[in-house]
């Protein structure tokens, strides 16, 4: 994909990771994808990491705050969908049976964001770009390349975002997977959750060159494999978890496919 430096309503566009030892997370993606990171002081507390792939943003990496982990919330890839107007687009939430996380936040004056969950209890954050709308470079090894809605209930989570970001779903001839519409392109995906105790959630996946060397690597530097490389019509991929317990999709894209 070629470098971006917008995004539209309704698209995605930056995904980061809200994890308990920042440092340690640093070590893992640096090896695994070849990143090199960057520290952001947000205000006098609040170190916000930049994930760079050469000199482009790719990715963020933050510390977990305390109550979050007090909530019990895991170590997680948090998912950002692209708004004009943060504050309109939150106050669509409710009516469309949604949940507002919290009030539309200015955590660094480089845009406006909302967290909120939709009526099966994924959680999205909505951006406002101010300045870098989200990740420079996309569907190259080591960044983001595509979100996948995992839910208790498709079509009522789909209709949610519908109302909200304008998606239009679409089926797909793939296990009862729905595409994700916007403008005319296929930018993301959904499907029902594999086991009634799996919490509805946004799954992020990462383009990698080789999707079995990265399975390995990411064992060897003290992460797992939850599923194994295998091969789907989109290309070979895998569930990982970093060493630190976040988990994430890494995916060698079949350049064959197409969603369209």
């Amino acid at each position: 994909m070629p470098e971006t430096d917008s995004y539209v309503h309704g698209d995605f566009s930056w995904v980061d990771l809200c994890t308990e030892e920042p440092d340690k997370a640093k070590a893992f993606y640096s090896a695994l994808f070849g990143l090199n990171f960057h520290d952001e002081l947000e205000g006098s507390q609040v170190v916000y990491t930049l994930g760079m792939k050469g000199d482009k943003p790719v990715l963020g990496l933050m510390e977990k705050p305390q109550h979050m982990g007090e909530m019990g919330i895991p170590n997680v890839w948090e998912t950002y969908i692209s708004v004009d107007n943060a504050d309109e687009a939150l106050a669509k939430v409710a009516p469309a049976g949604g949940t507002p996380m919290g009030p539309v936040m200015d955590p660094s004056g480089a845009g406006k964001m909302a967290v909120v969950a939709d009526p099966t209890g994924a959680v999205v954050v909505l951006w406002e770009a101010l300045g870098q709308d989200g990740a420079a470079l996309k569907s190259e090894h080591g960044t983001q390349c595509w979100n996948e809605l995992i839910s208790s209930d498709v079509d009522k989570a789909l209709a949610f975002y519908s109302e909200v970001l304008g998606w239009t779903p679409v089926p797909l001839d793939m296990e009862g997977s729905v595409g994700i519409m916007l403008n005319g392109e296929m930018i993301g995906s959904a499907g029902p959750r594999p086991t009634p105790g799996i919490p509805s959630h946004w799954a992020v996946y990462f383009a990698v060159d080789d999707c079995d060397s990265t399975a390995e690597q990411c064992q060897e530097l003290g992460g797992q494999v939850i599923v194994p490389p295998m091969d789907a019509p989109p290309g070979r991929m895998a569930q990982l978890l970093d060493d630190a317990g976040a988990m994430f999709w890494v995916i060698t894209l079949n350049p064959e496919f197409s969603m369209d």
